[in-house]
């Protein structure tokens, strides 16, 4: 019904007129043959009703004096006697009141109806945009706010990298003076030690004493190394490197030490990526790793050498980076631990420094990177070394290196 009403009142104004008009014509005809009765009269509001309707107060009232029309001439042929013979031009005219009547009623009702359809149209779309702009404005509130926590968190973070960079400066110049100062005479008393073993008979007491010394002397010595390693990090010399044969070297030259281990130490193969660092600074970072995990899994385990390609933020910048994972299946790292992990001279083992991750990170900075961890008590932990990634042109250089070669 809705699609014959809409498709009528698209109609043009001439073929509604001639429509209107035709129906007003079978009314009256109906009018005549029913013998005018007034009940059929009253179908004239339908064309009429109609062309208020398609087009307006006017062709309403064309349409009522046009059914009027119809509805006389139908009475005076119809045959009916009435007292005078101006009695259906007097029932006409009645008819044509009532007609204009019924089109200004229509048509004001059709006005109204239609105002309050537009005004109804405007309230929705001004209560659309109203949505739309508090959604709008509620999001980016949202952003502004998200913005705001992200700069206090930076800001926190950078407060307190420059506090910890400062205490690390300030512990460096110490343990380098200190390291230096008992330099020295760690080797007068590796000297005189190596002349006393030539006069020590074997085997005796004395020469066990001295074998004990010595191994003490050499501890010592790796301690002071590990110090001036920490205060005074070497500048590392970047080469452009393929991280998955960094990953296969470190794994040839850990494997032979726990074939007598019940561990699985594996490489995950993945395709070549590239990067600029010191081969042997990452060798060394990555070694202590796989040291750490192995002390890590107390029976049997995994440790499995993977690298891998990501999105990382690196001297405030997001970019392409890679990470050189050392994954293993240990017990994890407590969260009292956790808290003091790079801490340097901070240790849970009974012979170590504590200086192992605070320099392996330092030497990951030095390369522009980050060292970052993921733990689970019980699990296993990894360790990842963050990497910038070289570009295609980087690559495309080392390739045509290594094929000129």
């Amino acid at each position: 019904m809705s699609r014959l009403l809409a498709g009528l009142s698209r109609l043009p104004k001439p073929w509604t007129i001639f429509f209107a008009v035709v129906l007003a014509a079978l009314v009256g005809g109906l009018d005549y043959i029913t013998g005018y009765e007034l009940e059929v009269s009253s179908f004239f509001l339908v064309p009429i009703c109609w062309a208020c309707w398609a087009m307006g107060r006017k062709a309403g009232l064309l349409l009522a004096a046009v059914s009027v029309g119809f509805a006389l001439a139908a009475d005076v042929t119809s045959g009916h006697a009435y007292a005078h013979p101006a009695i259906p031009y007097w029932n006409a005219l009645m008819l044509l009141g009532v007609f204009a009547v019924a089109v200004y009623s229509f048509t004001a009702f059709l006005v109204a109806y239609r105002s309050l359809a537009e005004a109804q149209s405007l309230l929705r779309n001004a209560n659309e945009r109203l949505e739309e702009t508090v959604q709008q404005r509620t999001a980016a509130l949202r952003a502004e706010i998200a913005e705001r926590e992200r700069a206090e968190k930076a800001k926190l973070h950078a407060e307190r990298l420059l506090e910890k960079q400062a205490k690390l400066a300030s512990l460096g110049t110490l343990a380098a003076g200190i390291a230096h100062e008992i330099r020295n005479p760690l080797t007068s008393v590796k000297a005189r030690l190596y002349t006393l073993d030539k006069h020590l008979e074997a085997p005796s007491l004395a020469r066990k004493d001295a074998e004990i010394i010595s191994t003490e002397v050499a501890r010592l010595e790796n301690i002071v190394q590990s110090v001036l390693n920490f205060a005074r990090p070497s500048e590392p010399e970047l080469k452009t490197i393929c991280a998955q044969d960094l990953l296969r070297e470190v794994h040839s030259l850990m494997a032979s030490t726990l074939d007598d281990r019940r561990m699985q130490f594996t490489v995950e193969p993945g395709p070549d990526q590239f990067i600029s660092a010191d081969t042997s600074h990452l060798k060394q970072v990555l070694i202590n790793l796989v040291r750490n995990a192995v002390e890590a899994i107390e029976t049997e385990g995994t440790i499995t050498l993977r690298a891998r390609r990501s999105r990382a933020t690196l001297e405030e910048r997001d970019t392409e980076a890679v990470i050189l994972e050392v994954a293993d299946t240990g017990r994890g790292i407590p969260p009292e631990v956790e808290k003091r992990l790079f801490d340097p001279f901070f240790t849970t083992k009974e012979t170590g420094t504590g200086l192992g991750l605070s320099i392996a990170a330092r030497i990951v900075e030095k390369h522009g990177g980050v060292l970052q961890y993921q733990t689970r008590v019980g699990h296993g932990t990894t360790f990842g070394i963050v990497l910038p990634l070289l570009g295609s042109q980087a690559s495309g250089k080392k390739l045509d290196a290594s094929t000129n070669a």
